[in-house]
């Protein structure tokens, strides 16, 4: 789902829908952002409704040492949040190989915490995937924008 597709209610529904979270991430993570290698954190409530807090960092080094990425993901657990959406982005889509790492991570760093992984997004200059979380495994159709 494209960000041109998400339903009025939007801000009301849980983000552990595949296509709805592809399409909150590509409204939030805009050109320059994904220009720039940046990194979302959406915080979500106890129901997996996005907070209105969306963190963005940009010029992440996506093929740094799994060390320095726990490092990154060691803040999840200190925000009050029940569960979160993330996704990486990137001009160009992300190798599987580093994605998949970014995943492991994040899941590693949530499930210590006892917090949730509602969808892990790639974003790229024409789409965005759910490729991890909850929400890849929901079996939603349309899991892509």
């Amino acid at each position: 789902m494209r960000f041109e597709n998400l339903p009025e209610n939007w801000t009301t529904l849980p983000l552990d829908d595949a296509p709805l979270a592809a399409g909150v991430i590509d409204l939030v993570v805009g050109f320059r952002d994904r220009l720039r290698n940046s990194l979302l954190i959406l915080p979500c409530d106890h129901r997996d409704v996005g907070l209105p807090a969306p963190v963005l960092a940009s010029d992440v080094d996506w093929s740094e040492p799994a060390p320095l990425r726990r490092e990154k993901m060691s803040l999840l657990p200190q925000i009050p949040a029940a569960g979160f959406v993330v996704a990486l982005s990137a001009r160009h889509r992300l190798p599987d190989q580093l994605v998949r790492g970014w995943i492991r991570t994040v899941e590693d760093t949530l499930d210590a915490s006892g917090q949730a992984l509602l969808a892990f997004g790639v974003a790229d200059m024409d789409h965005v995937e759910i490729v991890g979380g909850r929400a890849a495994r929901n079996g939603s159709l349309g899991a892509a924008s």
